[in-house]
Parts: C-alpha cells; structure tokens; sequence
C-alpha cells in the first residue's frame, strides 16, 4: 500500500473509532450507569480513546518549516498521553474486579478520585520526558517516540537514535505489554475463581429442596449470576483488545531492533492502533446489552439475588459476600 492510501485507512479507522467512543459516552449517560465503579473507570478510557483519536487526525505535513517541529512535538506528545492512560485506565479496570471478587473490598469508589488522579495525571510524565529530549519525530504517518523513519529535517546521530529507542522501549512498550498482561492474569483469576464457586452454587442449590418454587428462585438466580459472570469475563476484551491493536507496533519495533524491518507494518501498524476505540466501543456495546438484561431481572427483585439465600443455609459468610461483591461489578447497587 502506498503512503496516501495508508493515509486514507488511518483516516478512516481514526473516526469510525472516534465515533464508537461518542457512542460509548452516549450508551453510559442514557443507562443511568453512572454510579457504577467499574463503567466509570471504562468512562475515563474512553475519554482516552477520543484524545488518541483525535490527535491521531491531525495532520502534520512532513517538512522542514518554521512549524512543524512544534506541531510534530504537540502530536506525539497527545498521542503518548492518550496511550499510557488508555493503558492505565485497562489495568485500573481489572485491578478493580480483582479486588472486588477475590479480595472482597467494598465501596471502591472511595478510590475513584486516586485512580482518576494516577490515569490522567501519571501519563503526563511519560509524555513530557520525550519532549523535554526532543524525541517526538516524524514517522511519516504521525508523530511519536521514534526514530525508525528519516527525519525529514536533521539527521539523528547514533547516541540521540539510542535515546530515542530507549524512551520508546521504557515509556511505550513496557507500561503496554506490563499493565496488560498483568491486567489479563487479574481477569483470569476472578473467572476460575468465579467458575468453581458457581459450580458449587449449582450443586448446593440442587440438593437443598425439591419444592417448585424454591427451585424457581434457585433457577433464577444461577441465571442472573451467568449473566454477572460472562460481563466480568467480558472485561478480560479490554486488555486483549489494547495487545492486538498495538501488536503491529509491537512486533514492527522489535525487527527495527533486529535490524531487518517489515515493510508491510511500516503503515499497518498505525491503523490497527487508531482501530482501538472502535474495537473497545464494540466491546462496550456487547456488555451494555447484557448489563441492561441484568439489571432488569434485579430491579424486578429489588434486591441482590445472592441476598435471598434461605435462612440457616450451608453458604458461608465469604461465599456468600464473594457472590453479592461480584454481581455488583455488572449493576449500580454496589454505590446506592
């Protein structure tokens, strides 16, 4: 592909994913979701996707005038903020289902205002290094860390190149591949979790009683609770949506490392990144279909399912406050 049709595809990718991201603050408005934790925290990426989006649309005309060193510093530095706290933001979301299910820690929006401080503010570090040492550079597509396309301006020397590679390694790559895959393992965990405490659910619930109603009840709620869990594992997309999209940067910047570039990403890379808020927007949308069934049964209810657990039961206390601390990852109860 040549350089205007890569262009034209980035173009593209950029606002359909801008788009999905307006859908995603339009969905979290109407759903009266906004006392939920963990959509918030969903909120504050997407907020970080429309900033990736649309520092990615500017357009910086490679060459050598007065401006364009500062126009090409503004835009990778927006860029490198808007990706360190879109990964921020992932890793926050599936530290707070951890602590939710396995360590049971209740009222995590007391701790709203600490992770919106480290999302949004810690990013700004990690953007400004670069700038402080004049890394931001042209990669004929966009600006970023980088020194894997000629300047069109000044040539890089070989201790400044080395730099650059550095920061890219320490301020993109690591945080990239670390928070998400640290992220991933935290989701992992809460669904074998989840999985062997539903199949014991289950198996308690079929031996208690063989009175229709109950076993209704018992019905309904092991329902509700597949429905709670396959949102929660539904949140294990963000992360391993963040490594696909970026896996084309990822594996274009370790062939640059081995000397031996591949052509085809030297453009690709940039679209499977700018597709981010689009894939995170269709994720978004296949749980928010799932929340509002969820949250329907439960209004019906007026109560948590798990808090209908007959008096004098085998449950104990833990499970019992284990199943509640997870359905409300996937409704508002958990901030009323």
């Amino acid at each position: 592909m040549n350089d205007q049709t890569i262009k034209i595809l980035q173009i593209t990718a950029c606002s359909l994913s801008l788009i999905g991201s307006l859908f995603i603050v339009v969905v979290y408005f109407k759903m009266g979701m906004r006392n939920n934790f963990a959509l918030k925290l969903i909120m504050c990426l997407t907020i970080s996707d429309i900033i990736f989006s649309l520092s990615n649309l500017m357009y910086i005309d490679p060459g050598c005038t007065p401006n364009y060193q500062i126009l090409c510093t503004i835009q990778g530095f927006l860029i490198q903020y808007s990706s360190i706290a879109c990964f921020i933001f992932c890793f926050l979301l599936c530290l707070c289902i951890f602590w939710t299910v396995i360590r049971n820690r209740a009222n995590l929006s007391q701790y709203q205002r600490c992770f919106q401080i480290i999302g949004f503010c810690i990013p700004i570090l990690f953007a400004l290094i670069p700038a402080i040492t004049n890394s931001y550079n042209t990669q004929i597509y966009v600006c970023g860390i980088s020194n894997d396309d000629v300047d069109l301006c000044h040539n890089k020397s070989d201790k400044s190149s080395q730099i650059v590679m550095v920061e890219s390694i320490l301020l993109f790559y690591v945080p990239l591949w670390l928070m998400n895959i640290v992220g991933i393992s935290f989701i992992i965990r809460v669904s074998v979790f989840m999985t062997k405490l539903r199949t014991q659910s289950e198996l308690n619930n079929r031996s208690r009683s063989s009175d229709q109603q109950e076993i209704q009840l018992q019905t309904q709620q092991e329902y509700e609770l597949k429905l709670s869990q396959r949102i929660t594992q539904n949140m294990l997309l963000y992360p391993i949506i963040m490594l696909i999209c970026y896996s084309g940067m990822t594996v274009y910047a370790i062939g640059k490392l081995c000397n031996s570039e591949i052509v085809i990403l030297r453009g690709l890379r940039f679209i499977m990144a700018d597709c981010l808020g689009l894939c995170n927007s269709i994720a978004y949308g296949y749980n928010a279909i799932i929340i509002l069934r969820l949250q329907k049964m439960m209004s019906q209810q007026q109560t948590l399912p798990m808090m209908q657990f007959r008096q004098g039961s085998n449950d104990s206390d833990v499970n019992r406050k284990q199943f509640e601390s997870f359905l409300s990852i996937a409704t508002i109860y958990n901030d009323q």
